[in-house]
């Protein structure tokens, strides 16, 4: 007899990926004082503006003789008639008529508003090719005094003249600028001067010539463009600011040095002196101030008490040439001294968006401080300005917690590396214990996770290591069940002898059997943790028939030894004269008789072929002697 002997082997697991780190490139590699978003910019407008499709939409032409009052002349009698005719054809749709007796009428009044409006709502509706033609006519009326009824539809048409004209402006602009900017500019100059409300024509325009180098040009248009633009008013105001900083910029650059160097009172004198050639900007004002506030607090990095827009204003004119040397060094590989670089200023300007973003781009790129990353992108991002700030601070996120979750997730690789190839009950206490002490960590990996990826990683992981705990108690019944049938069979490795012995080699048997039933009912198993009780259950079974069928046959041996001495009791007692007594004799072979009957009509499952045979042969011979 032999037993045998299972390791358990874990299958069909789904393996727990790692946590990636998001990819972060940087699309633009300098501050906004570059302007180097120009062409990114057009090209945006310039898709923006073939995709537009203009709408044909008919404007409602609101009642023009009771509600209109004129304001700038008045008239005779001698011309009214025409007025009158004009607007009634106007009313018809009769644009060509109205057009011819407002042109005549103009002859004698051109100043007047109304028929001057008029005028151009009957070239809106004649022809396209005198949409512009039309908008010139109403330009002075934007600026003159006019009766409310009247503004308003003024306004009116204005606007959908610009909508209609603007996106074939940008398609012009973009064609030609390339290869001719000057030519470029000077058209949308000119359309500007019809539409000073295109707030994002004059940020272009001005964009444009910057990158010309005309930044004196740039920073009137973009002022303009701020004091009159209805739209994209803010965009404008802001590249406004960038403009002057960047005019400023040279002439308090010693300043700025001096500055930095620590030798406050010469930056002071010396901010005096600067004549930057238009009234003194504000921003200089900020500047002395915060020189005299590191003067007072020198031990400290004061925040000046500012509007948000003047203190980043005031940061850019202090850091803003470092930052950019700063990516430029990035961008050349040299991170490490552009984080030297990027820390000094940090000290000075700890608020200012652009080096913040720098700097988190730095500390990303080394692999350094994963939390001061976050807080300076979270600065960054703060600055609508910064179009890609955002996604940095979602790459550094990803970092924090993939630096938490990784490690974790790899040791739970390791662990299962160790039952690769199936394992012992021993190794599997091992394992549990290690899985076990991961799954304490859990929490503090889903408190580490800041993205959705993260959580999904974490929730995968808790999930395997919960599937493998189960499994592993499981696993372990099992196996404790495979060894103790290994020690139940080392007993009689030797073979049974007695009758005794395999009797108690069965009831140890029976005992592991309802073991086993017992386990197989639990809730919850795997289909391998099924199969290997239902393999060790048929092994037990077979072991069980085994020691029935030896048990049989030792007794068949017995009987058979116990006739055959009662036959060498008659043989020897004839030769000694002395007779056993018959009565005894006769008794025991009918005992043997009757317990061989028994066996063999009870025994055809569990007696070998031999054995019957035997017990065959024995019933017959006691059977003849008895006769």
């Amino acid at each position: 007899m032999t037993g045998t002997g299972r390791d358990h082997s874990f299958q069909e697991i789904r393996p727990v990926r790692a946590l990636q780190t998001p990819a972060f490139e940087l699309a633009e590699v300098t501050v906004p004082s570059g302007f180097a978003e120009h062409d990114r910019r057009l090209e945006e407008l310039a898709q923006a503006a073939a995709a537009q499709v203009a709408s044909r939409t008919e404007l409602l032409l609101a009642p023009l003789t009771d509600s209109l009052v004129e304001m700038s002349l008045d008239l005779g009698n001698g011309f009214e008639d025409l007025l009158e005719d004009a607007r009634a054809n106007v009313g018809e749709e009769k644009y060509g008529l109205a057009r011819e007796l407002l042109e005549e009428y103009l002859e004698q009044y051109p100043d007047h508003h109304e028929a001057r409006y008029l005028r151009a709502y009957c070239m809106f509706h004649l022809d396209d090719e005198e949409h512009e033609e039309a908008l010139r006519i109403l330009r002075p009326l934007r600026d003159e005094q006019l009766e409310p009824g009247l503004r308003d539809r003024v306004g009116q048409l204005r606007r959908e003249l610009r909508r209609r004209l603007t996106p074939g402006e940008i398609t012009a602009y973009a064609t030609v600028v390339k290869a001719n900017p000057r030519r470029a500019f000077a058209r949308l100059e000119t359309f500007l001067e019809l539409a000073p409300e295109e707030g994002t024509l004059s940020y272009l325009l001005a964009l444009g010539q910057a990158r010309d180098g005309d930044l004196d040009k740039a920073l009137a248009t973009a002022e303009r463009g701020a004091a009159e633009a209805d739209g994209d008013r803010e965009q404008v105001a802001a590249l406004a600011r960038r403009l002057r900083l960047a005019l400023l910029a040279p002439a308090v650059r010693p300043v700025v040095e001096a500055l930095k160097q620590g030798a406050l009172y010469q930056a002071r004198s010396m901010l005096a002196g600067v004549e930057p050639g238009r009234p003194r900007a504000v921003v200089l004002e900020d500047l002395d101030a915060f020189i005299g506030l590191l003067i007072v607090r020198p031990h400290e990095t004061p925040v000046p008490q500012l509007p948000s827009e003047r203190l980043n204003d005031l940061y850019a004119l202090i850091a803003e040439p470092d930052t950019q040397q700063a990516m430029l060094l990035m961008n050349t590989g040299r991170v490490e001294q552009a984080e030297n670089l990027l820390a000094r200023q940090l000290a000075l300007v700890p608020g200012f968006p652009w080096l913040n973003f720098a700097y988190a781009l730095c500390l990303l790129r080394i692999g350094r401080h994963p939390d001061r990353a976050a807080a300076c992108a979270e600065i960054a991002q703060r600055d609508p300005t910064i179009t890609q700030g955002r996604e940095l601070l979602t790459a550094i996120r990803g970092w924090q917690e993939a630096l938490v979750i990784n490690p974790v997730v790899e040791e739970y690789v390791k662990a299962m590396e160790t039952v690769r190839g199936g394992a012992s009950v021993n190794a599997l206490s091992l394992l549990g214990t290690r899985l076990g002490l991961l799954q304490r960590r859990l929490p503090e990996l889903r408190r580490a996770a800041r993205t959705e990826a993260g959580t999904q990683v974490v929730e995968e992981l808790g999930k395997a290591i919960g599937d493998r705990l189960t499994e592993i108690d499981e696993a372990t019944v099992v196996g404790a069940l495979f060894e103790k049938y290994e020690r139940v069979m080392s007993t009689v490795q030797g073979g049974i002898r007695t009758d005794q012995e395999a009797t108690g080699l069965a009831a140890s048997l029976d005992a592991l059997t309802k073991e086993i039933r017992t386990a197989g009912k639990r809730s919850g198993q795997t289909t391998s943790v099924r199969r290997q009780l239902d393999e060790l259950a048929g092994v037990v079974s077979a072991r069980r028939s085994e020691v029935d069928r030896v048990t049989a046959s030792l007794k068949v041996s017995a009987l058979v030894q116990r006739f055959n001495r009662l036959a060498e009791e008659q043989t020897s007692s004839y030769s000694r004269s002395t007779r056993p007594d018959p009565y005894r004799v006769r008794a025991e072979l009918t005992g043997i008789l009757q317990q061989a009957t028994a066996l063999r009509n009870g025994g055809r499952k569990t007696l070998e072929e031999r054995d019957r045979k035997l017990l065959d042969d024995l019933i017959g011979a006691i059977s003849g002697t008895l006769r």
